[in-house]
């Protein structure tokens, strides 16, 4: 019972300890009420509720506004944000300068930087610009970045990156760069460097998501895996209940039962006769033979061509038959059934073997031809010293001299031979560190003969073929199988 008696008068002593401005824990004043000699509580209002700047809780001063008679609020602002000292909330005044002069950035007005230099911490000065005179985002004063580019990708001379203006002019003077591309991307032929058009097939059909749809479902021609276009059409235009546009069927026949000319399967016309108005019946013919477009019943006008303008052999005024090649099985173009030309060549520069013209394959090497050549006759290259430029040109003349063109015309094929020589010579002299002229190819034979870089029946082959007499196959054979043994390893 003691101890609850002390513990109460401890608790009664401790209600009654009074704050700095005279309250104790219960907020009433030392005079007893809940106000002290001032009329304020423990919170600071008075009995109206305004505190010593005359202001309430919800800060309205007491003549019910939020600015006092000095024009400031309750937290010392006036109306434009600024306290009694002109400064604002985050410490900054009208011009935007702290006490110490200093912006929201840590620049002085002359351009110095609290931290005693012309550049932030980030290295960047008032104006913006590092010490390079580029912007945080990398931008000089002129609008251009490190490289000399604008916001819009072009330098000051107007040409973007890939050397294309803004009109797709590109640097050459013309509308595709020296690769052949435009300024989108595609070439001559509509195709990208990827191989894509610019609905994202390839010339084999191939979208670039590697099916052949796209992402709406449709072909490189426009149809759905089940063969119908946006329309609703197949190939060959008929719609899922088998007809066209026109509404025939694949057999001319409407839903009637009448076919296109009007005529129904027993011959007789909408007009009830077996004549149509223009005097023409079922199978197209008038009662003289002929049909609508002047042809008789053989398909042929009286000049012997038939309306596509083919004769009786199939093939029209210029040669050409209805496949488009001529008799000797080249298109207008110049290219034959396979897609390649007369000189072994398909649309792209491309032999059978993948070759362009001057032996290069598609990524611009020329050394897999080199080696494909010389395993064609069972030899291997000796080593990186013979894939040079000089040795794939002396067996790219070798190829060229394979090709049936040279086998038939003995000029070309003697002027081929002879520069192959010329070059072959070159090279070999090369080897040998002579770098002087002959005044006659002859006597760069007896210089090579005489540092054993040829043999004896080798130098007699060469002074043959350098002659005038035309070559011969077994000669070619003999020149081929001398240059391959030159720059080969042993034979498999």
């Amino acid at each position: 019972m003691e101890a609850e008696r002390r513990k109460n008068v401890r608790f009664i002593k401790d209600l009654r300890k009074y704050d700095a401005h005279g309250f104790d824990r219960r907020g009433l004043h030392e005079n007893g009420t809940p106000y002290d000699n001032e009329g304020f509580d423990v919170s600071g209002y008075n009995f109206d509720g305004f505190d010593r700047n005359g202001f309430d809780r919800s800060g309205l001063y007491e003549n019910g506004t939020r600015f006092n008679r000095q024009g400031f609020d309750v937290h010392g602002f006036d109306e434009a944000g600024f306290n009694r000292k002109g400064y604002d909330a985050l410490g900054f005044n009208a011009d935007g300068f702290d006490e110490l002069g200093y912006d929201e950035k840590g620049f002085s007005l002359s351009g110095h930087h609290r931290n005693g230099t012309l550049f932030d911490e980030s290295g960047f000065s008032i104006h913006g610009f590092d010490e390079a005179g580029f912007d945080r985002s990398g931008y000089d004063a002129d609008g251009y970045d490190r490289r000399g580019f604008n916001k819009k990708g072009y330098n000051r001379q107007g040409f973007n990156e890939v050397g294309f203006n803004k009109k797709g002019r590109h640097l050459n003077k013309t509308k595709f760069d020296d690769e052949g591309y435009n300024k989108k991307g595609f070439n001559a032929l509509g195709y990208n460097r990827n191989g894509f058009n610019k609905k994202g097939f390839n010339e084999f059909g191939v979208h670039e998501n590697g099916t052949n749809y796209n992402a709406l479902g449709y072909d490189m021609s426009g149809y759905d895996r089940s063969g119908f276009n946006k329309k609703g059409y197949d190939v060959k235009g008929f719609n899922r209940l088998g007809y066209n546009e026109q509404g025939y069927n694949e057999k001319g026949i409407d839903t009637f039962g009448y076919d296109k000319a009007g005529f129904l399967e027993s011959g007789i016309h909408r007009n009830g006769t077996y004549w149509d108005e223009e005097g023409y019946g079922k199978d197209g013919y008038n009662q003289s033979g002929y049909d609508r477009q002047k042809l008789d019943r053989g398909g042929f006008d009286e000049r012997g061509f038939t309306l596509e303008g083919y004769d009786a052999s199939g093939y029209d005024e210029a040669g050409y038959g209805k496949d488009r090649y001529d008799r000797t099985g080249y298109d207008e173009h110049g290219f034959d059934r396979l897609g390649y030309d007369r000189a072994g060549f398909n649309r792209m520069g491309f032999n059978e073997y993948g070759y362009d013209r001057r032996g290069y394959d598609r990524t611009g090497d020329y050394r897999p031809f080199m080696h494909d050549y010389m395993k064609k006759y069972h030899y291997t290259l000796a080593g990186p010293d013979f894939e040079t430029m000089e040795w794939k040109q002396i067996l790219w003349q070798l190829f060229e001299l394979e090709k049936p063109l040279y086998v038939h015309d003995e000029v070309q094929k003697k002027a081929c031979v002879q520069q192959l020589i010329q070059n072959f010579t070159v090279e070999l002299l090369r080897n040998a560190s002579y770098d002087k002229g002959f005044a006659h190819p002859n006597m760069a034979f007896d210089c090579l003969k005489q540092q054993r870089l040829l043999s004896e029946k080798q130098y007699k082959l060469l002074l043959v073929l350098q002659g005038n007499r035309p070559v011969t196959a077994i000669q070619l054979n003999q020149l081929r199988k001398m240059v391959l043994q030159k720059i080969s390893k042993e034979m498999r």
